[in-house]
């Protein structure tokens, strides 16, 4: 079947446009999405997005893509980057991503996704594109930048003596794992924060630490 040779080339996540590309006849692109889903072809995960069936993909399922897809502008950001890069000891569950929108939670069949406003001026630097296998990609947070995004969303602290509790047992930072940031681009990081959390504090607590 045409069409289902068509959705095999497409990648496992998948939005209304790229299903509709593949659907053709415009007029009737509800009628044929609906019965993709029906049939098992397409999953859906929220209104308008959508991954494709086991059977046609060439790789796994992105949940860092779909995090993109689900609620845009956003990147990857929080506890996921921390734990993914062995920052913290706790397994996340979930997805969290950094958006300048209002605060949203999305629970999925693939997972609950949650979205965490910052301002444009914090929001605005800090990330990169990861590029998979098929030319896919999604926008993450190095981890230096997903560490100073939960700092701020945590709330201002008054003291280095503060910074530390916050860092090293509120989040149970790994103190040996921080030693493996890149700490030139967390210091051009914090220079670029607001608030005397990251220019006064933060600031001391790298001279400590990398002295």
């Amino acid at each position: 079947m045409v069409e289902t040779r068509q959705i095999a080339e497409l990648p496992p996540e998948v939005d209304f446009l790229a299903v509709s590309a593949v659907a053709g006849d415009m007029s009737n692109v509800r009628d044929r999405v609906s019965r993709w889903m029906k049939s098992g072809e397409i999953q859906g995960v929220v209104p308008g997005i959508y991954v494709t069936a086991p059977e046609f993909r060439k790789r796994p399922v992105s949940v860092e893509i779909l995090a993109n897809k689900i609620m845009g502008p956003s990147y990857v950001s929080f506890e996921y980057v921390l734990a993914r890069a062995g920052l913290i000891p706790e397994a996340v569950q979930g997805i969290t991503s950094a958006t300048p929108k209002r605060n949203r939670d999305f629970n999925t069949p693939l997972g609950h996704f949650s979205y965490r406003h910052l301002p444009l001026e914090v929001y605005c630097f800090g990330w990169t594109q990861e590029t998979l296998t098929d030319g896919s990609g999604f926008l993450i947070a190095t981890p230096e930048k997903a560490l100073l995004d939960m700092l701020y969303r945590s709330g201002a602290v008054r003291s280095i003596k503060a910074l530390e509790a916050r860092l090293f047992e509120d989040f149970r930072l790994d103190a040996d794992a921080f030693h493996t940031l890149d700490v030139h681009r967390l210091l051009e990081y914090v220079l670029r924060m607001p608030g005397n959390s990251f220019g006064i504090h933060f600031s001391k607590l790298l001279g400590r630490f990398y002295e």
